[in-house]
Order: C-alpha cells, then structure tokens, then sequence
C-alpha cells in the first residue's frame, strides 16, 4: 500500500499469445473483478492514429492475452514481439509524425519481466514514437514496445501482489521480493518463471538464489486437485549438492505457498520425481521455517514507564530484569535483543547511548556507555547478526553507527548519511536499512540494502533508493516502523496538525490494496510500534503519556498511561 487513495497499479507477466477471441456480454464472477472484455482487431482503411488507438485498447483483453494486440502489427514484428516488461500509465495523448505516431503515457510506472516495480513510487511520463508501415495496403505498426503498454484501471481490477523468495548471502534467512501477477491460472507458473529468473536488480548484490543459472521451467507448473504442485524443470536441479537443492525447495515452497489450494509441492524433469531429501518426492509448502524473514523473537511490547524499562501491558506489565529495570536513568527511547539477551536506550537529551543485559545485578555500573557526545540519537535497532545500530540526526545530516561486540563503526550510507532524518529501522531479515527524511513537503523514504559476508558481517550499505509518498494532506515522516515483510507503517506530521499513518511498500509499488488511515487518530502522536508480525497490533504513543492500540474494528484502545516510549523485541 503506497499511500491514501492510491489505485493498485501492477505489473508484467507471461500473457496468452494465440487463441480465439469472441465476444460476450460484459460480466463479473465478483463485484472485485473486472469483467470480461475481447477488443476489437484492425478496421479495414484506419488510419495511423487509429491503429496504434486500437493498438493500446488491445492491449486491455480480459482474460489478458495479447493475441488481438498482436493482430495491429505488421507481419515482421507479429512474429517477434515478445514483451519483456509493463508499462502502466494514467492517461495516453497520441500526435503525428512524419513516419508514424508518438505517444505519450502520463503518470507511467515500469515493470520488469518478472513483475517487479522498477523505479520507486515517482511516476513520469514516457514517450514512445510508433512506426507504422503498409502492410497489404493496411497501416501496421512496425516497431511495437518492448514494455507492455496498459492503463492503470486495468492492473487494479486484474493483477496481484505476490512476493518471490530469495536468500540473503548468509543463506540463513529469505529475502522476499514484490511482484504484481495476473489473477488466473497461470499464477504458480508466472511465479516459479520470475524466481528462476533471479533476483531483481534492487536487490541482485545483496541477495542469492540456490538455483543454478539457466535453470528453466518445463511448460507450466499443474496443480493437482489434491494440492500438489508439479513443477517441472530442466536437468539443472539435478546437478544441485543436497543442501543447494533443498535450500530451492525452501525458495518454491514459500513461494508457492501463496497461491490458494496448494499444500505441496513436487519437483520433476522430464516427466520423473526428483528426489527431494529423507528420500521424499512431495514436500509440504511450509517446508523451512527457520528461514522465516518475519519471525518474531519475542511478543511482548516494551515501554518506558516512570522511568523504567516496562515489559508487557495490563496485569502481565512488570518492569523488566537488569539496570533499566529500576529508576535511575533519563531515557526516551529503546529497542530490545532477544538473542543477545540485552536492551540498549537513549539517554533524554539524545547525547548518550547505553546498553545493559536483560537480568541480573540492577546496579548502574552494570550499564555501559557504547556511544556518548552525540548530537540528537534516534531510537536505535537491532539486526538478527547482533549488530546495534545507532543514527546521529547532528546539524550536518545524519551518522550512521553501527556497534558490534561493543566496537563502533560509522558506516557511510549514500542517500542517508549527510541528510536529516527523523526515524529509521532494520528490517527483521536484516536486509535493508529504512530511513524517513526530516524535510521536504511530503514523506520521503530511503532504503539502503546492506551487503554482509557469508558470516553475516557488514561488508557494504549501498546507494539508498527513494520512496517519495506524493500526497497533499502528509508532511514529513515523524516516524517509521516494518509493518510486513515489504512494508513500514509511517506516521506523518504536517503543519496543520493533522498528522496521519500509512503504510507504504519498500519498492515504492502500491502494494495490496488502498488503505485508509484510521480516523480520528487518537490525539497528537509521538511515535509509534509496529511489528512485521502480522499477529501484533499496531500502537502508538501519544504526546500525553497513552499507549494506544489499534484494533482489529480500526479503533483505538488505551491500554497504559504515563508512557514515554514504546518498542516490539527484535
């Protein structure tokens, strides 16, 4: 979901090229769905104008197929277009030239041939000069696009999101990927065809697939009536060692898993089963849990309460074990480590940043100091390596810390360091660093994927990627928090007051489905705790001490009082 009141716009897959196309009354299997629609080919004596018009109405057949499309070119390019992207637009303006017709695509979005979103949420308008020639006395188009041109009412009515799974290079969690797919049958297909084709250029340095290079897909995937799976490739995945061949069964299990009615999988070549692992040919699809990219380490929520550390809510609420767990010291804010058993805090001035273990002696000398002399430290986080990391919103932008095994390293993030920002995160797979910016008219995210060693350690922060949420009534970001596995939850401030919470996607693609932020807010918020755990609930602190939850009706609940701060474990 990118932002209010944005429409689902998606993306490319592999489309019908041939077939019989009839006419039939317009109808709809649900009131979501688009209904059905076979465009009309060529009239004989069009002129050039209303050929590439014909051309861009072709293009919006349901079911999707571009066999009619395919009907509006000349004989040279019908037997050779095959279109290896989308291009999604608003409006199309088409002019004369002197060899053909130029078209213009407002408000235009790119997608690759996976179905990726290509170019963050920015939209901009692309112009294409079609060359028509006679083709038995008829005008043809000549150099169709190799982008698949379709309006964005269709893509809302007629694709989905979907993600594809890969592995970060630890081979130790799963990095998913967003695609938008053609509702159909053809979706385990589409969706085993864009992972064999590997990860995406946002994120090909940083993550890795097991299957070998030029592994391909035997026809189509067939999903039996008992939910199995058939997915059939080439003798690559033959050649694959043990741990390689499962670790792609774990990548086609999750993401197969998300296509409705299947519960397992089977990998053949050649008509025959290929030996999975324990001897087995079929598989469940919630094969390799321990890869889960969103799993959570603990579910309790902390708070800083009265000036102590507060885990849970309500009659669980107890102050947790250690130095924070006892008053002593000004912070105002927090993040938790579940594997490594200890909290790290801010000091109120922003000058300092403490860490202390979760248990034993609550004595202050068992608290050390791993930053101090900062200028204004944001709520730090954890990654699932045990690194802390730490940003310095200081006058000339920000720095970026990250302290391993009490060592600190400042690390040069481009499109983050040097700029103002109000909040960040580390996603749960440890894959992305995600920071708001502090200034501009509407919020701004940057997400900078991390490079690590096989060992987990940091190698690299690469050149962020920024995510603009075009809207009037939002200001910059206040705060930011994963809210699923591909998005944050983000609140905005503006100068009216009005601040709001959207959900926005990593890629900058418009996600599931329009959302709406819950109204009213429930006052002036400070900041906010979110969890890509889908079983936790959104909360929010408010600038008079309120933990408020979100509930599951879109209202909110108080659920403590006197509460400074608010963080999930990571």
């Amino acid at each position: 979901m990118l932002a209010l009141a944005v429409v689902l716009v998606t993306g490319c897959s592999t489309l019908p090229t041939t077939g019989a196309v009839h006419t039939e009354p317009g109808s709809a299997s649900d009131p979501g769905q688009a209904p059905y629609f076979a465009p009309p080919g060529p009239i004989k004596g069009a002129d050039r104008e209303s050929i590439v018009r014909g051309f861009l109405l072709a293009t919006q057949a349901n079911p999707p197929s571009t066999a009619v499309a395919r009907s509006f070119l000349s004989e040279g390019a019908r037997n050779t277009w095959k279109p290896t992207g989308t291009m999604v637009y608003d409006g199309a303006t088409l002019e004369p030239t002197a060899y053909g017709v130029r078209a213009r695509l407002s408000e235009a979005h790119a997608l690759d041939q996976r179905g990726a979103w290509v170019g963050g949420a920015t939209p901009s308008t692309v112009t294409y000069p079609y060359s028509l020639v006679l083709d038995h006395d008829e005008w043809r188009i000549a150099n169709p696009p190799t982008a698949l041109p379709v309006p964005t009412p269709y893509f809302s009515s007629l694709y989905q999101p979907y993600l594809l799974y890969f592995f970060d290079r630890t081979g130790t969690v799963l990095v998913p990927s967003r695609v938008y797919l053609p509702i159909g049958e053809q979706t385990a297909t589409n969706l085993v065809r864009g992972l064999l084709a590997g990860p995406g250029p946002a994120t090909a340095e940083s993550t890795v697939t097991a299957f070998a290079p030029r592994t391909g897909l035997d026809l189509s995937v067939v999903v039996s009536d008992d939910g199995v799976a058939e997915v059939p490739l080439g003798p690559e995945i033959q050649r694959l060692s043990p741990a390689d061949l499962y670790r792609a069964v774990v990548q086609l299990a999750w993401t197969l898993r998300q296509v409705p009615g299947v519960t397992r999988l089977r990998i053949t070549v050649g008509g025959a089963a290929v030996p999975l692992y324990n001897g087995q040919t079929d598989v469940s699809v919630n094969v390799g849990s321990d890869y889960d990219p969103i799993a959570a380490p603990g579910r309790d929520i902390l708070t800083l309460t009265g000036g102590k550390l507060i885990r849970g809510v309500g009659a669980l609420a107890k102050p947790v074990g250690g130095p924070f767990g006892v008053t002593g010291f000004a912070l105002r804010s927090v993040a938790q480590s579940v594997s490594k058993h200890e909290y790290a805090a801010v000091s109120t001035n922003g000058h300092r940043l403490f860490v202390a273990a979760d248990g034993g002696s609550t004595s202050a000398a068992k608290v050390t100091t791993v930053l101090d002399g900062s200028t204004d430290l944001l709520r730090p986080a954890f990654d699932r390596f045990g690194g802390l990391w730490a940003l310095d919103d200081t006058k000339g932008g920000a720095v970026v810390h990250l302290i391993t095994n009490g060592h600190d390293q400042v690390v040069h993030v481009p499109g983050i360091s040097g700029h103002r920002v109000n909040a960040f995160t580390v996603t749960r797979d440890g894959a992305s660093l995600v920071a708001g910016l502090a200034s501009g008219p509407s919020p701004t995210l940057v997400v900078s994927a991390l490079l690590r060693s096989e060992g987990g350690r940091l190698l690299q922060a690469l050149a962020g990627r920024q995510t603009v949420v075009e809207a009037s009534d939002h200001g910059p970001v206040v705060d930011l928090s994963q809210s699923s596995a591909t998005t944050v939850a983000v609140l905005t401030g503006s100068t009216a007051g009005n601040g709001q919470i959207i959900s926005v996607e990593l890629d900058g693609s418009p996600g599931a489905s329009p959302a709406t932020s819950p109204d009213p807010l429930p006052g002036e918020l400070v900041s906010l705790a979110a969890s890509p755990d889908p079983s936790l609930p959104l909360r929010v602190v408010t600038s008079d001490g309120k933990l408020m939850e979100l509930t599951g009706a879109d209202s909110w609940i108080r659920i403590a009082s006197n509460v400074t701060a608010a963080a999930y474990a990571q």
